[in-house]
């Protein structure tokens, strides 16, 4: 039998297509639109090395680029990260908006403690018969 070469799974599942796996996380983030002086307070809804989703009470706009500050779960210091929003929708049931932020900019070490942070979360849930989030 001849296996696919265009990396789809072999249960007719599509491959997964992010370069960074993502975990559920719901922890404070501080955003401000650039050219902003307001921070606002937002949560974090998931994660991984490129981004991260956060939700707001506002709307914002597709493509804006954002100022952010949170703190992970597996440290104490504040990282600070740019980003631009790649997905915004609004959730009824929550009556939030939710926003995927893409990052383009952030320290190095920083972006390898998030990817350690949320291996080490993959490998938990794993053990405990839980998904990493889609």
């Amino acid at each position: 039998m001849n296996e696919p070469s265009d990396a789809r799974a072999r249960d007719g599942e599509a491959p997964y297509r992010r370069r960074y796996v993502r975990v559920a996380v719901d922890f404070p983030v501080s955003y401000a639109s650039e050219g902003g002086a307001e921070a606002k307070a937002g949560r974090s809804a998931d994660m991984g090395g490129g981004g991260i989703r956060i939700s707001t009470d506002e709307d914002l706009t597709l493509g804006a680029v954002l100022l952010l500050r949170f703190t992970i779960p597996s440290s104490q210091r504040e990282m600070v990260a740019r980003g631009r929003i790649v997905l915004s929708f609004y959730n009824a049931e929550e009556q939030r908006y939710f926003h995927g932020v893409s990052f383009t900019h952030i320290d190095p070490r920083d972006q390898d403690e998030i990817i350690r942070y949320v291996a080490n979360e993959v490998q938990r849930l794993a053990l405990e018969g839980e998904t990493a989030a889609d």
